[in-house]
């Protein structure tokens, strides 16, 4: 028979399951691990630090660059304005001129149909 004490699938199945784990290879994994968060830790903080600062050259041309910069934008909007202005005044000399354009037209008109009278009389 060959469900006997001694054959290996029943040992198989008897078997406590175990997992071994290697020591040195678990330690050796841990320390790897420890270094790469270090490393990149550190990496971090330099590229943090080196582009938090700006040198005092760059940071005098950038500030003139800014004043300048603001100067023209100023200038720009005191342009604007001043446009806006004067597209206000043109819009209402347009309006009256067309105003008096059409009295003018008017009065032509009227003084036709006058002329027309009188020299059928």
């Amino acid at each position: 028979m060959r469900w006997v004490k001694g054959s290996r699938s029943r040992k198989l199945t008897t078997a406590r399951l175990e997992f071994r784990s290697d020591r040195r290879l678990r330690d050796a994994l841990h320390a790897i691990t420890v270094f790469s968060l270090i490393a990149a830790g550190l990496a971090v903080g330099a590229w943090l630090y080196s582009s938090g600062r700006i040198p005092a050259a760059q940071l005098a041309a950038l500030t003139r660059e800014n004043a300048a910069l603001k100067a023209d934008l100023d200038r720009m909007r005191t342009e604007l304005e001043m446009e806006r202005a004067t597209r206000t005044a043109l819009t209402g000399q347009v309006a009256e001129l067309s105003q008096r354009a059409a009295d003018l037209k008017n009065q032509v008109d009227f003084f036709t149909a006058q002329g027309g009278r009188a020299t059928r009389r």
